[in-house]
């Protein structure tokens, strides 16, 4: 049976009208996507170098870029540090990391890499406070080979393994890929921390440490 010619007309209208609208939708599609903003790149990896403290997990990570030649990293590792280590650090709030930036001179490279020879036997931040308790100058001798291994020897560290290691030069590669790491980042002057990925220049007090991790303690 023939069908009428309106009814034949209905269909064909409902066809294109069906067509019609998938295309629309496929055109509203494909101009959100093209309009979608690029995707962001990784994050910058964090190499902790061993010197890290606490809970991985802990909910908020400062990372500190210094120089252990710097008259104002020395100020916050004595001060501030120490108030963040007892308060946040020891109960797993705060994850502390330690970068090297040791653009000061020759004296600022040796040091960090002997603290990394002295991170081989367990005694990365004993060596960190003996750097920054000693400092007497810039490229003054404060650290040369002799009190190097002098403030080894006082952390009853072994003389033979941290000797070879500190004159193999094994580190010196590390310490300047944290330096152009720290560069990459924005780091010009030290001590630089980055509190969950916020910037803050200088040896801020505890008032102002405290201040910038209230809201990512909420």
């Amino acid at each position: 049976m023939m069908q009428p010619p309106f009814e034949n007309q209905n269909r064909s209208m409902l066809r294109w009208w069906i067509i019609g609208s998938i295309a629309i939708v496929f055109a509203i599609v494909l101009i959100v996507v093209v309009n979608l903003p690029p995707p962001l790149p990784p994050p910058t990896p964090i190499r902790t170098s061993g010197s890290s403290t606490s809970n991985p997990k802990a909910p908020i990570l400062v990372e500190e870029y210094g120089d252990f030649q710097c008259p104002a990293c020395g100020m916050f590792a004595r001060g501030t540090l120490k108030q963040i280590q007892d308060k946040y650090v020891k109960n797993g709030t705060v994850k502390f990391v330690f970068h090297y930036f040791a653009f000061i001179g020759e004296e600022s490279i040796r040091a960090s890499e002997a603290a990394e020879c002295a991170n081989e036997q367990g005694k990365f931040w004993e060596y960190y406070d003996t750097l920054y308790n000693h400092q007497a100058g810039e490229n003054q001798g404060a650290f040369s080979a002799d009190n190097l291994a002098n403030f080894a020897q006082q952390l009853e560290l072994d003389m033979n393994q941290f000797n070879t290691c500190l004159t193999s030069d094994r580190y010196r590669d590390k310490v300047m890929a944290d330096i152009k790491e720290g560069q990459t980042r924005g780091v010009t002057q030290v001590p630089t921390l980055f509190i969950n990925g916020q910037k803050s220049v200088g040896a801020i007090s505890m008032v102002q440490f405290e201040a910038i991790i209230a809201p990512f303690l909420k």
